[in-house]
């Protein structure tokens, strides 16, 4: 009998955790942050139009949530496409997908029952495989978290040009500066330098 996974052990909890998604169509990879949604049992990803990770899942229906305190990653993911070498090809039941080599732990998930509205596919996700590459016991960073924030900031910033995305981005460098080790700060100095 098949065991099923337990998203706990993964990182994945009720709410919404963010995790830097990978997908790939063919050789070609993508890395991208994104929150996984977890509402009991239930597992959700809401992809925007436009985006390689929508293009990716439309068409091979696979994702990888993976889970990683380097937050390098994520603001490089967030700006641009992330080399080769991040990048470790699986194959699993015949299928291949895409994780990050470094992160803690990632689930490759099934997307099924995919709804498709004008702006966005929202598709449910199936826990197919999983791993922990290395236990990482780490207590909660501000400064880790400052940076994502920025990052979900900086890239509303750039749909809409909003003064007040630069100003929350802003806030966020703050706590970074005051939080934050020296792989947090640089990351913020990073991002900045992407807008």
């Amino acid at each position: 009998m098949k065991r099923k996974l337990n998203l706990d052990d993964y990182g994945i909890y009720e709410g919404i955790s963010e995790t830097v998604v990978t997908t790939n169509r063919g050789w070609t990879s993508n890395a991208a942050p994104m929150g996984i949604i977890r509402k009991k049992e239930k597992l959700f990803a809401r992809l925007f139009k436009g985006s390689t990770t929508y293009d990716n899942v439309l068409s091979e229906k696979i994702l990888v949530a993976n889970t990683t305190w380097d937050p390098r990653i994520f603001v490089n993911s967030t700006f641009s496409d992330l080399d080769d070498d991040y990048f470790e090809n699986i194959t699993f039941n015949g299928r291949t997908f895409v994780t990050l080599k470094k992160a803690q732990c990632w689930v490759a998930f099934e997307c099924t029952n995919n709804k498709l509205t004008s702006e966005s596919l929202v598709t449910e996700l199936v826990p197919i495989k999983a791993r922990i590459n290395r236990c990482s016991i780490r207590a909660p960073n501000r400064g880790l978290f400052g940076v994502i924030e920025a990052c979900i900031h900086a890239t509303r910033y750039q749909l809409t040009g909003e003064e007040k995305y630069l100003r929350l981005i802003k806030a966020y460098g703050d706590i970074v500066d005051k939080c934050g080790g020296e792989l947090e700060k640089e990351s913020m100095k990073l991002l900045y330098a992407y807008l």
